[in-house]
């Protein structure tokens, strides 16, 4: 049809070769399009890969790093990829990720990296990655997967931060703190750890501060602003050359807008390095309340045995007996020495937070110096 109306098919006249082909180009595209959505559900494994890869099935990876934790606090030589993978199941079962379709579930996969050193944790070489064959891995190519990878460890690394952050929360609420200010030992070392308990509160709330405007500007600003354009690019691919060129821009859109380009490795560093120091003051903080609660706790008890002697008409506290209930675990030295650690560790976190701040407004893509508004909208850190 599309010959005979150019002219038909003749010696002499190409423009009617040229509509033939292009009419069996675009049914073929059209046939192509239609197997590759309809039956092998293309968008549907896109959706999988951003909600599972990304990070965008929320309760899932919730309720996978919390069964995780432990087994990847281990070395990295001593993780089972086959006990992780029990653990991936049993955060489907308990998510929303159960109700998704068997073939979906069934590529999710756990994968270790090869680790280089006996130093390495098993949060250095864990990650998630989502199998595909033949037709999808025509867009989604080695390559692409690649590139996936290197978003799911940064994103994985940067929730593993949140989520310290928010137990340490737990550890410190203000309650708890209200509390150890009331039963805790008192004296000189009780007034001093009240202090330093304080200071470990405020610089918890800037590194959450710091964490979550940076988390939302990935996870929605990056993320969520690259999926609705690629959508829709993939709506109206009409090829499939259009749709694996629109894919590929999809992930290159997000490794340069998610401090992942090639432009932004120094970027990148700084901010591996202030994840490094957030971590450090999560096992600093755990073990500075740890101390406090055992401390009060021993002041409870020592109360409860003067109290019980009284009654029974003996001296309340023993010849070397320490009468407060410290019994030696709290002294001013001790606190000294956890004043030097949190010193020290927010010494370190304003040190690389200032380079971060400082390299932001040095890169290309406008996007990231909203970033440093959203980080520094009171010039706070601009005055300091």
């Amino acid at each position: 049809a599309a010959g005979a109306a150019a002219g038909g098919l003749s010696y002499g006249n190409p423009a009617a070769l040229d509509a033939l082909v292009s009419e069996a180009k675009r049914r073929i595209d059209r046939a192509l399009r239609g197997v590759l959505f309809d039956r092998y559900k293309f968008a549907e494994h896109c959706d999988a890969v951003k909600r599972y890869l990304l990070l965008g099935q929320g309760d899932f990876h919730h309720y996978l790093m919390d069964l995780v934790g432990p087994d990847l606090a281990e070395p990295a030589s001593a993780v089972s990829a086959y006990k992780l993978t029990g653990t991936l199941e049993a955060a489907i079962r308990a998510s929303n990720a159960q109700f998704d379709a068997p073939d979906v579930l069934d590529r999710l996969r756990v994968r270790m990296m090869p680790h280089a050193g006996a130093e390495e944790k098993g949060w250095d070489v864990f990650s998630l990655e989502y199998v595909v064959d033949d037709p999808l891995s025509t867009v989604f190519t080695e390559q692409a997967m690649g590139k996936y990878l290197r978003v799911f460890n940064f994103l994985w690394r940067l929730k593993r931060v949140e989520h310290s952050l928010c137990a340490t929360w737990q550890t410190m609420k203000p309650n708890v703190a209200a509390a150890l200010q009331r039963e805790g030992v008192a004296g000189a070392a009780g007034a001093a750890l009240s202090g330093e308990l304080r200071r470990c509160h405020t610089l918890r709330g800037e590194m959450h501060h710091f964490i979550a405007n940076l988390q939302y500007y990935v996870m929605f600003e990056v993320l969520e602003g690259s999926w609705e354009l690629f959508s829709r690019e993939m709506e109206e691919a009409s090829d499939l050359d259009s749709l694996i060129h629109a894919h590929e821009r999809y992930l290159d859109t997000i490794l340069q807008k998610g401090l992942l380009g090639p432009k932004s490795q120094l970027l990148t560093n700084t901010l591996g390095t202030l994840f490094e120091v957030i971590l450090r003051f999560r096992g600093f903080a755990d073990r500075l309340y740890d101390v406090a609660r055992d401390a009060a706790m021993r002041r409870q008890l020592a109360q409860l045995r003067v109290e019980q002697r009284a009654e029974e008409s003996k001296w309340g506290s023993l010849p070397g007996e320490d009468a407060a209930g410290g019994d030696g675990l709290l002294s001013e030295e001790f606190v000294d020495e956890m004043r030097l650690q949190l010193d020290a560790i927010s010494a370190d976190y304003a040190k690389m937070l200032d380079g971060f701040l400082n390299l932001l407004p040095l890169q290309t893509h406008v996007d990231l110096k909203f970033l440093l508004f959203r980080l520094d909208f009171s010039e706070y850190y601009q005055r300091r």
